[in-house]
């Protein structure tokens, strides 16, 4: 990312210095107005997407914490349920650090919360549990009904993404703003073809930003990957 705005920044000093400025008529008129749009609409998306991204990885934290606590609690229903659903836990998550896909499971089918419900029934029906079997299950089904909470909390999380329309509005925005800081006179002026280049540079990082913001992949590595990573070392006796 570094050497990208770098090498953007480079390339921009060197057009602004080489070729210098177009003939705009007023152009400090139209630079500041489409600033002001640009610092706008850009500074109200990143902010609701910054939260955005703060709440999904909140929420893939209580989902996770909430998935190993519901492993710990089938130990008491015995070992072959435990054994059972450790293979549904495991898979849920191998998909996901496969694919690299935080949200593996919103986009394709998934069947992981029925299949550990399923696997309740199945090991307790008929049977009369004693009373730490018992307090047990009721954790196991309160951490179902958490799950599927949290589950539809991350999906409409993940669907409130900047809209198509929102998008075209900013880009046209910064093609305006570039056309009247082009209009900037720099010809074989270095001072000014920095600042020209430093503030184009600054729109397009603002831009790269926001992008990422939206398809959360603001850090280095996938959302949640060290969290859906927590749960596997579990299972492989690590912590």
């Amino acid at each position: 990312m570094i050497l990208l705005i770098a090498l953007i920044f480079f390339t921009l000093f060197i057009n602004y210095y080489l070729f210098g400025s177009y003939e705009i008529e007023s152009f400090q008129i139209f630079l500041t107005i489409s600033t002001f749009l640009f610092a706008t609409f850009t500074g109200f998306f990143i902010s609701r997407q910054g939260k955005r991204y703060s709440n999904i990885r909140e929420a893939i934290t209580s989902f996770d914490g909430e998935m190993s606590g519901m492993f710990r609690q089938f130990g008491h229903l015995g070992e072959t349920a435990r054994t059972k659903v450790k293979e549904i836990i495991k898979n849920h998550y191998e998909l996901i650090i496969k694919n690299r896909a935080w949200d593996y499971h919103f986009v394709n089918k998934s069947t992981t919360l029925t299949s550990i419900n399923n696997l309740v029934d199945e090991t307790t029906k008929g049977q009369n549990l004693e009373s730490l079997r018992n307090l047990a299950l009721r954790e196991i089904l309160t951490s179902l009904q958490r799950l599927q909470v949290i589950r539809k909390k991350m999906i409409a999380l993940y669907e409130e993404r900047v809209p198509k329309f929102n998008w075209v509005i900013i880009v046209l925005i910064s093609l305006i703003l570039f056309i009247t800081l082009s209009a900037i006179p720099s010809h074989g002026l270095i001072l000014e073809s920095i600042l020209k280049a430093a503030f184009s540079t600054s729109i397009i990082s603002v831009l790269i930003l926001l992008y990422r913001l939206d398809k959360l992949k603001l850090f280095s590595g996938m959302t949640g990957e060290e969290s859906a990573q927590d749960v596997l070392n579990i299972f492989a006796g690590k912590k």
